[in-house]
């Protein structure tokens, strides 16, 4: 009777049993989700950070972004850059401070002019002089302590391009080169006024050396002058001169002849070699004695023989003058000689090297080709 009627009461209050077990575990979910929910944020935070970053690298290739330009900018921000106060005395960022060049040719480095020794290359620098007063009267640029000490008149400006002794040079050109502009003698060297007229003048012997025949009276060479006319009226003219005999009326001799050969090794011919005449004659010029050495010409071509290398030279003092000169020659500057010793071909230009007659000093000027 009794476990009827329990399991009537059972059977008969089920749903309320179940809604009761329903809403105690929904309180229970309540209060664990609330407690989840006060945890410290932070501590959150940290705990994801720490996560990531102790992730390791998927391998995709991407690099990490460089902070450094960010770490400056921020301290740029936080500490801005100023400008250093501008010194009176000195330089500004408008202007730089005054320089000098170091004394050392092989340094020549910009200082500051109170520089004892120069920071680059420790050389002792000689001490700024402080600036003296020139006295000039008549403003003609000659100091007038100088002109009293020559006995010119620091009153007169027209003084300044007189030529007190006559030697060609202003008194302004001596005062410049520190000569006395009363003594003919000591002057400025006249050779700055010679400028050198390019290009060199070359004259070449007008007749080579075509072939050679032995004769009873002795070697008689062929010497043919391609651009003067024969006696048929057409360019091409031949000498046949024996040894001792002049070449014809162009003012040269047949001083001497010698019959010669070289042994050559034929190009590409396997060690080969063959005979080659290198014979020549020696010429010489009767208006001076010159010796040109005349070798045979090669397969009959003609051979280019220099015989001199001229220069025209330009004398650029007044009234313009121009020498027309060999080494050997001699010039007239003014009542000082000097002798041409050597005039050379350059690869951009010439060169002419000249003696002093009195002095025996020699000077060599180049002029280049622009």
């Amino acid at each position: 009777m009794s476990s009827r009627i329990g399991g009537n009461f059972f059977t008969a209050h089920y749903d309320w049993i179940v809604a009761g077990v329903a809403v105690v575990a929904f309180a229970c979910a309540v209060v664990f989700f609330t407690g989840a929910l006060e945890e410290d944020a932070d501590a959150q935070t940290a705990a994801a950070v720490r996560r990531i970053e102790s992730r390791k690298p998927d391998g995709s290739g991407v690099k990490p972004a460089d902070m450094e330009w960010y770490a400056r900018i921020t301290k740029l921000a936080k500490a801005p850059l100023t400008m250093n106060p501008v010194n009176e005395k000195g330089g500004s960022f408008l202007a730089s401070d005054r320089r000098v060049f170091c004394v050392k040719q092989e340094c020549r480095a910009p200082i500051p002019p109170a520089t004892k020794i120069c920071p680059y290359c420790n050389e002792p620098q000689p001490e700024e002089q402080a600036p003296v007063a020139v006295l000039d009267a008549d403003g003609d640029g000659l100091p007038d302590e100088w002109e009293r000490k020559y006995g010119l008149s620091p009153s007169d400006a027209g003084d300044a391009d007189a030529d007190a002794d006559g030697d060609g040079f202003t008194n302004a050109e001596e005062f410049a080169a520190g000569t006395n502009p009363t003594d003919r003698n000591d002057h400025p060297d006249y050779l700055d006024s010679i400028k050198i007229a390019l290009p060199l003048k070359e004259t070449v012997l007008p007749f080579f050396l075509q072939s050679y025949q032995k004769s009873p009276a002795g070697m008689r060479l062929d010497l043919f002058d391609p651009k003067k006319r024969n006696d048929y009226g057409t360019l091409g003219k031949s000498y046949l001169t024996l040894v001792g005999q002049d070449v014809g009326d162009t003012g040269f001799t047949v001083k001497s002849f010698e019959k010669k050969e070289k042994r050559v090794k034929v190009a590409g011919g396997g060690g080969a070699v063959k005979s080659v005449d290198v014979s020549y004659a020696v010429i010489v010029r009767k208006s001076d004695g010159k010796e040109i050495r005349l070798s045979i010409t090669a397969q009959g071509k003609p051979r280019r023989v220099p015989i001199d290398v001229q220069a025209r030279l330009l004398y650029e003092r007044g009234e313009t003058k121009e020498f027309l000169v060999v080494p050997g020659d001699t010039i007239d500057l003014n009542g000082t000689k000097y002798s041409i010793k050597a005039i050379n071909r350059l690869s951009n230009g010439a060169s002419v090297t000249f003696e002093h007659s009195t002095l025996g000093t020699t000077r060599t000027l180049q002029a280049l080709e622009s």
